[in-house]
């Protein structure tokens, strides 16, 4: 099991309500963890989507090449020098 500083007051907790409510230790953890709604989150800012770690912009139909690419990093290195 690993360490963890709430470990010890999370198993008393869990341990006071299981006798309160006549549950087992294990049926009031699975009772938290359905019942928890975890924090609404802010949709990312103007036209950013969000996919998986990252923010993106939508593609807006244009093709990308690898010359245009190369120059967009080689304009961000001379920028930043």
């Amino acid at each position: 099991m690993p360490n963890s500083t709430f470990a010890p007051a999370t198993r008393t907790s869990a341990r006071d309500l299981a006798r309160a409510t006549g549950m087992t230790a294990t049926q009031v953890i699975e009772e938290a963890l359905r019942a928890y709604a975890p924090p609404p989150t802010e949709p990312p800012p103007g036209r950013l989507i969000e996919r998986g770690g990252l923010l993106i912009m939508p593609a807006s139909g244009e093709r990308v090449t690898l010359a245009h690419t190369n120059a967009s990093i080689d304009a961000a290195r001379t920028e930043r020098g």
